[in-house]
């Protein structure tokens, strides 16, 4: 399982991959340059090409080369190997059957989209020309969105697979692209100017369709497959991941001209939703890129509910909803497609208002009418109680104001939403800690770290050390489990693997920044060993020899405390 890891780290050179990234320039045995990942105006980002890693003193990420690609570009461990593999020039080892077909699939759908490119730009192709003409879509951009047609013949595609020999019908059902129908195949797609949707790595994963002439629904998706689900899918988001980084928030559009005209004029940050409600999977790629997202499509129709509560599922995913109001009757693309539209788009996004100040906008005026007061108070209290009062708390007096109830009775009703007893909740939020960093962001103590690393590179430690001494020395849970993995005597390339399916950078950033501290030893790898155990038995020591203190002073210290603190203090030397 490991082995796939391991050769693309042997292939490629951590250096070159990021460097594509960031501007990188030599620093002694090391290279810097300034962080991806936060702004700053001083290099702080170092990259080891010695140990394969990187590391930035300023936000304190850090990882190896694939947890850098992940970052980066929001990726799962998957995606990351695959897109690494095929930059190391490598097949991988380890893809199972399935795995191989699945890919197998990916290869029938980007071929299907060059068949669908080649009809667009082709004689068969001037009725969707003149329709892309008249959407003021220039044939320059066709190639840049890979856009397609799908002639009105019902066996097009079917003979296309058949003549090249090079898809079968089998593997073209199973990708949605044709139906099996009670006198055989025939195209889904007929008559449509065809979209391809993209993974977020790139690879197409299902195409949508606009229907010229003749009856059928204006638009048509593929379906679900075995490579593509809409609930965890984006349009555009290949395209626009780095753009969403840069700018630090996505623009979520309804449709495809939509997106595509904001790509055309300069909003490269904007994405599609695919004909559902927006969900939590989608709601988790645009978090992996940014912590901000506006809401740029038309709410106040029949899916006004819907819409809504996709929202929530945004902000409940730790993203800041933003509702952009458009000029009534109008789309972006209508917006863009006008003279000087990227100022009026821009303007509209300047004046984005909250979530909660939107929700309370567009019912304020159902709750003011009795007949449907109730079912607006309904919809808003359901959005609501999915926040946090934290969030809520700002919008509290203009909430008071529209519903005609005081801040405390609007707290009530949303804790009564919640199922939590008012006074239980009242209670806890005056006697409640202060909130914690989450737990993978505070970092261990650097000389168990470095323990630790030495632990992973050095093979004769991990056969002659003892697991027990280790799991004393060691203060962070998190420490003592990867050690105990690490000397399970699972290999480390197996292992690596295993923590970066988890998506969890812990271990990675660990064995970075444990490096990083270890460059600043040169003796050899035994003499660090004892050092770091020394330190850290000295630390434990002082910790316990403070503890008894404390007893002894309190008279509650045993006739066997009272002789360990003595042993402890002459170890310590204290006077």
């Amino acid at each position: 399982m490991g082995d796939d890891v391991k050769r693309i780290k042997d292939r490629l050179d951590i250096v070159d991959v990021i460097g594509d990234y960031v501007k990188l320039t030599r620093s002694g045995q090391n290279h810097k340059g300034l962080c991806p990942f936060h702004d700053e105006k001083t290099p702080s980002f170092h990259v080891s090409q010695a140990r394969q890693t990187w590391h930035c003193f300023g936000c304190g990420k850090g990882g190896d080369v694939f947890t850098f690609v992940m970052e980066k570009e929001g990726l799962t461990f998957g995606e990351a190997l695959e897109s690494l593999s095929k930059r190391a020039g490598i097949d991988l080892q380890s893809v199972s059957e399935i795995g191989k077909d699945r890919r197998n699939l990916y290869d029938v759908m980007e071929y299907v989209a060059g068949i669908y490119c080649r009809s667009l730009t082709g004689a068969q192709g001037n009725v969707a020309q003149a329709y892309l003409s008249r959407r003021s879509i220039d044939r320059e951009f066709w190639s840049s969105f890979q856009l397609g047609w799908a002639p009105p013949s019902w066996d097009f595609l079917i003979k296309e697979g058949r003549n090249s020999k090079l898809i079968d019908s089998n593997e073209m059902v199973r990708c949605g692209l044709i139906i099996e129908g009670e006198r055989g195949f025939y195209d889904r797609f007929r008559g449509r100017v065809i979209f391809p949707i993209k993974d977020i790595s790139g690879k197409t994963v299902a195409f949508g369709g606009r229907i010229i002439d003749g009856d059928g629904a204006k638009y048509l998706n593929s379906p679900e497959t075995e490579i593509y689900s809409k609930r965890r899918t984006l349009y555009l988001i290949d395209k626009a991941k780095s753009a969403i980084r840069e700018k630090g928030h996505a623009i979520l559009v309804e449709g495809y001209f939509d997106a595509i005209r904001a790509h055309i004029r300069g909003f490269h940050q904007t994405v599609a939703t695919l004909g559902t409600a927006l969900t939590e999977d989608q709601a988790s790629i645009i978090k992996r890129l940014a912590d901000r997202v506006y809401i740029c499509y038309d709410a106040d129709g029949a899916g006004q509910n819907a819409s809504i509560r996709g929202m929530y599922i945004l902000q409940s995913a730790g993203l800041s909803v933003k509702v952009v109001r458009l000029p009534k009757g109008k789309d972006p693309d209508d917006i863009l497609s006008s003279p000087g539209g990227d100022t009026e788009f821009s303007a509209c996004l300047r004046s984005a208002l909250s979530l909660v100040d939107y929700h309370i906008t567009l019912m304020e005026p159902y709750l003011k009418d009795p007949d449907s007061r109730k079912s607006a108070l309904e919809g808003l209290f359901d959005g609501l109680s999915s926040l946090d009062t934290v969030d809520i708390s700002p919008h509290l007096p203009r909430l008071s104001a529209v519903l005609g109830i005081r801040d405390f009775e609007v707290l009530d009703a949303l804790r009564s939403r919640r199922g939590v007893s008012s006074t239980t909740d009242r209670n806890r939020e005056r006697t409640k800690e202060p909130i914690k960093a989450p737990d993978g962001l505070t970092d261990p103590d650097k000389v168990e770290m470095a323990l630790v690393t030495l632990l992973w590179h050095e093979s004769e430690l991990r056969r002659s050390c003892d697991l027990s001494m280790i799991l004393g020395l060691l203060s962070d849970e998190r420490l003592k489990l990867m050690s105990i993995s690490i000397l399970s005597g699972e290999s480390c390339e197996s292992l690596e693997r295993r923590w970066l399916e988890t998506g969890d950078s812990f271990q990675a950033r660990v064995l970075a920044k444990g490096g990083s501290y270890l460059e600043e030893f040169p003796q050899d790898f035994s003499v660090k060993w004892e050092l770091f155990c020394s330190i850290l038995r000295r630390k434990k020591a002082q910790m316990r020899y403070n503890e008894l203190r404390v007893k002894m002073l309190q008279g509650q210290a045993s006739s066997e405390e009272i002789v360990e603190h003595e042993e402890l203090r002459q170890i310590l030397c204290v006077k």
